[in-house]
């Protein structure tokens, strides 16, 4: 799936993804990476918006799985997250999928499998120029599609 294509998708199906603006970046089964611009997402203190960060990371956590597991159809949830907002995010937001071993991916797609449904926790980073400004943990869940 190209970065193109994923952005296609989440506008088309998740609507918050085009009325926040956020633009797929990179799009691998090794790393998603998404822009998420201030202007629209700032809050009253002129600094981007707690829900929008912790929306743009559980969007890219999402769509790390939706890559990574094309055999669920998008059939993910979020199970779990936390965000620790560590610093005001005060312009634009790159927010990107921390390394996941192959390991847990092989488990997750095994468990898929086998019971039609697999979990797997992924850490996110958001960055201002650079800067770390935000962590996001969490757990998602794919499932088999009914048929």
């Amino acid at each position: 799936m190209t970065a193109e294509e994923l952005q296609s998708f989440l506008h088309q199906n998740i609507p918050a993804t085009h009325a926040l603006d956020i633009r797929v970046v990179q799009c691998n089964p090794e790393s998603i990476k998404l822009h998420m611009p201030h202007a629209i997402n700032r809050n009253h203190k002129n600094t981007v918006f707690g829900g929008s960060i912790a929306l743009a990371a559980t969007l890219c956590g999402w769509s790390a799985v939706h890559v990574n597991c094309p055999q669920a159809q998008g059939n993910i949830v979020i199970q779990n997250g936390d965000t620790r907002y560590l610093r005001p995010a005060l312009s634009d937001l790159t927010v990107k999928t921390r390394p996941v071993p192959q390991e847990d991916w092989a488990y997750m797609h095994d468990m898929l499998r086998t019971t039609g449904k697999g979990k797997i926790s992924l850490s996110i980073e958001m960055f201002v120029q650079n800067e770390l400004v935000a962590v996001f943990n969490g757990k998602f869940v794919a499932f088999m599609p009914k048929t």
